[in-house]
């Protein structure tokens, strides 16, 4: 009987053996891929997050040090139930203004009245948010002239003497910038140049001050 008729060998299809091993391979494939999606997505969720927080931490940096650089009177922080609040006094157009700047619920926000005045404060500015508080430090610290930060001399023939004390009021600031899973840590410290050891602890400023 003649074989003519019988079926090429290529055309016999696929064994069982063959659509297993082939699934795996493009199971493989397939975990690696979305891997990489899943990474890449990550990283540019979490460089649009950096972005955030150094914008929200600039943005508080730059309009403070306008204003705490130039102070003429600033107060001892103080706490009010879960907000933080600092005040200080600058001037504008030779009259003193007092202004609060108060950090509550993750959001940094100023407020400003004329201690001349009895009218309530301005509305609340913010001025960043998607902030937190670095773990159970303070977010406002104050140094007063007269403190002595150092405890012993800088190396070397120049720098900081062991005796150096404070001529300034120094406001510090921490805080982290907090977007998604992002955590960008801020630790700033201001000198009021206007300020020195002769500046009385109270302050028209600290009559009529704002709620935190």
């Amino acid at each position: 009987m003649s074989d003519d008729n019988r079926t090429p060998a290529d055309d016999e299809g696929f064994s069982l053996i063959d659509l297993i091993v082939a699934t795996s391979i493009m199971s493989f494939i397939m975990v690696l891929v979305t891997g990489a999606i899943i990474v890449i997505y990550s990283n540019v969720n979490r460089a649009d997050g950096l972005s955030t927080a150094r914008s929200q931490l600039g943005n508080s940096f730059r309009r403070l040090d306008r204003e705490i650089r130039y102070a003429t009177w600033v107060s001892t922080p103080g706490e009010v139930g879960t907000g933080w609040y600092l005040e200080y006094a600058t001037k504008a157009d030779t009259k003193s203004v007092c202004r609060q700047l108060a950090f509550k619920n993750g959001a940094l926000t100023t407020a400003e009245w004329d201690p001349q005045k009895t009218a309530a404060p301005n509305a609340r500015t913010t001025i960043a948010g998607d902030l937190a508080q670095t773990g159970t430090v303070a977010p406002f610290t104050v140094y007063a002239p007269g403190n002595r930060p150092y405890a012993s001399a800088s190396p070397g023939t120049s720098g900081v003497g062991k005796s150096y004390e404070l001529e300034h009021h120094q406001v510090r600031l921490r805080f982290s910038g907090k977007v998604g899973t992002t955590d960008l840590p801020l630790d700033v410290l201001f000198t009021a140049q206007n300020t020195n050891r002769n500046t009385p602890a109270l302050n028209d400023c600290s009559k009529g001050r704002p709620t935190v």
